[in-house]
C-alpha cells in the first residue's frame, strides 16, 4: 500500500520485480516483524512462499505476541499490545489475512466490527485505598512549569535529548501529575528511561493525548493476540508455502564488509543442539530480529517465584556478535546492558473462585462475563508500593477458557519494593503472593485474602 494525500495510490498493486523468482528470503525469529515481512514479500513483492524460511529458537511462532495454556501452570500471557487506529502497517497487513472465525471476512474486518460494536474506554482508570476511585477525574494536573517542560521536550531537536534521562528534563511538578501517572503506566516508563524515547512517544501518540485518562483511543482483539493475530497470519503463511523451522537458534552471521556495502554471506545456527549453516548469495535476502523485550523471560508458578535469567540471551548475544563486526550495526548494550534498570515483571491470574469477579465488577463497573469490554485497559493502583496495574480484557480471553473464569494480567513498575500486603518485593514473590497483593488492592477483606489467593491460578515472569 502507498500512502499519500488521497487513495489514488493506496490500492494500486506493485509490479512484479525483475528477477524475483530467483530470490530466497531468510528470517531470523518469528515475531510480528518476521511474520509480517514474509506476508508483505508474498503479497506485494511477488515472492513465492516456498522460497521464504523462518528460523525460530522456540517451538512456536509469534515472539512477544504470545498467549497459551500450560498444563502445569494454566493460562500464560507475558503482555499485550495497545493498538489504535493509526497502526497503518498492521491494518494494511491484516486486511489481506482471512479471519479464522468469520467466513469471507479479513482479520481487519473482524477487528473493526468488534471495536465498532464494543468501543473501548475505561470507567475507572486509577484506584486508591483498596479499590476506591482515585478521582483523577480526567485531569492532567500539569502546572505551568510542567507544561513548559513538556512542550520543550516535544519541540526539542533529537540531538538535544540523546543521552539524557527523563528525570533530567522534567521536574518534581511533572512527576507528581496525573499526566505522568497515566503516561508511565500505559507505556511502562521509569524516570531513568530515555528522554529521547519519551519525546518520540509524544510525537507518535500526540493525537491521543486527550484520551489518556480513559484509554478511549485503544482497541483490543477478541481474544489474546496469539489466537487473534498470530494464528490466522501463520495459517495463511503456511498455505502460501512458507517454511517454519523451530528449535533453530541462530548464533552468528557472516558478512562481506566493504566500503559502502555490507553483505551477508552466511548464517550459522544450532538446530536442536546440532550445528548447521547456510551460505547466502547475492539473490538471498536476510531479515533479523535482534534484541527482544521478552528475551530470557522466566516463568514462575503458584508456589514459585520466577528466576532472574541473566543470560545467555540468544537474540541479544547475536546482536552483540554482529555489532562487533562493524560499528554501523549499533550498540546493543545501550539497550540490554543494564538488567537492574530494564527488568520488569508481569503475572497472569485466572480466577477460580466465584467471589473474585464481583470485586472486578465493582471497579470496572462492567460485567466481566458479558463478552464485551471489561476494564477498558489497565487499572492503576496509585498508592501501590509496586505501582501495580492490572487489566481484564474481553472474556473469554482464550478460546477454550472455561466460561466461569476470568483471566487477568498484572504488571508492576517497582518490582524491587516491598508490597503493601505482602511485605516482599514482587520479584521475590510466588504467584500466590502476587495474587494476594492484587486482591488486597481490589478491596478484598484482609481476612479473606489468603483463602481466595489459594483458589486462583497465576503465572509470573
Amino acid at each position: 500500500m502507498y500512502y499519500s494525500s488521497g487513495n489514488y495510490e493506496a490500492f494500486a498493486r506493485p509490479r512484479k520485480p525483475d528477477g524475483v523468482d530467483s530470490k530466497t528470503a531468510w528470517f531470523v525469529g518469528s515475531g510480528l516483524a518476521a511474520l509480517s515481512g514474509a506476508a508483505f514479500m508474498i503479497r506485494d513483492g511477488h515472492v513465492r512462499g516456498d522460497r521464504i524460511t523462518i528460523l525460530e529458537r522456540l517451538n512456536l511462532p509469534g515472539g512477544a505476541l504470545d498467549g497459551g495454556w500450560d498444563p502445569e501452570r494454566g493460562f500464560v500471557i507475558r503482555g499485550g499490545r495497545e493498538m489504535e487506529e493509526h497502526f497503518e502497517c498492521l491494518w494494511d497487513l491484516f486486511r489481506s489475512i482471512p479471519s479464522l472465525e468469520l467466513e469471507g471476512a479479513s482479520v481487519l474486518d473482524e477487528f473493526y466490527w468488534l471495536n465498532k460494536d464494543d468501543p473501548n474506554y475505561s470507567l475507572q482508570r486509577v484506584t486508591v485505598n483498596q479499590g476506591q476511585d482515585a478521582h483523577t477525574d480526567g485531569l492532567f494536573t500539569l502546572g505551568e512549569e510542567a507544561q513548559k517542560e513538556l512542550i520543550a521536550v516535544f519541540l526539542a531537536a533529537r540531538k538535544q535529548m540523546e543521552g539524557k534521562r527523563i528525570d533530567e528534563v522534567f521536574g518534581s511538578e511533572f512527576f507528581n501529575s496525573n499526566f505522568w501517572l497515566y503516561w508511565r503506566t500505559m507505556f511502562a516508563f521509569e524516570e531513568w528511561h530515555s528522554a529521547l524515547e519519551m519525546k518520540l512517544y509524544l510525537h507518535r501518540f500526540i493525537h491521543h493525548i486527550g484520551g489518556l485518562p480513559n484509554l478511549r483511543a485503544l482497541k483490543f482483539t477478541k481474544y489474546n493476540q496469539y489466537e487473534s493475530l498470530v494464528s490466522p497470519l501463520c495459517k495463511w503463511l503456511l498455505e502460501q508455502g512458507v517454511i517454519f523451522r523451530y528449535g533453530v537458534e541462530v548464533t552468528d552471521i557472516d558478512f562481506d564488509i566493504k566500503r559502502g556495502r555490507k553483505q551477508v554471506t552466511g548464517i550459522h545456527w544450532l538446530e536442536n543442539g546440532i550445528a548447521g549453516n547456510v551460505d547466502i548469495g547475492p539473490d538471498d535476502l536476510v531479515f533479523m530480529t535482534i534484541g527482544s523485550l521478552t528475551e530470557s523471560s522466566d516463568i514462575g508458578g503458584h508456589q514459585a517465584a520466577p528466576r532472574l535469567d541473566e543470560g545467555p540471551a540468544p537474540a541479544w548475544d547475536l546482536w552483540r556478535r554482529i555489532a562487533a563486526k562493524d560499528t554501523a550495526f549499533g550498540r546493543p548494550n545501550a539497550f540490554g546492558g543494564n538488567i537492574a534498570a530494564t527488568k520488569w515483571e508481569s503475572a497472569t491470574i485466572t480466577t477460580l473462585d466465584a467471589r473474585i469477579p464481583g470485586y472486578i465488577r465493582k471497579i470496572a463497573k462492567r460485567d466481566p462475563f458479558s463478552g464485551r469490554v471489561v476494564t477498558g485497559g489497565i487499572v492503576t493502583v496509585k498508592d501501590s508500593s509496586w505501582l501495580l496495574s492490572w487489566t481484564a480484557n474481553r472474556q473469554p480471553h482464550f478460546k477454550h477458557q472455561p466460561r466461569d473464569q476470568v483471566v487477568v494480567w498484572v504488571y508492576s513498575l517497582f518490582v524491587e519494593k516491598d508490597g503493601d500486603y505482602v511485605k516482599k518485593p514482587m520479584q521475590d514473590c510466588t504467584g500466590e503472593e502476587i495474587t494476594q497483593e492484587w486482591l488486597y488492592h481490589l478491596g478484598v477483606p484482609v481476612a479473606s485474602i489468603s483463602e481466595l489467593a489459594a483458589r486462583a491460578s497465576k503465572r509470573c515472569r
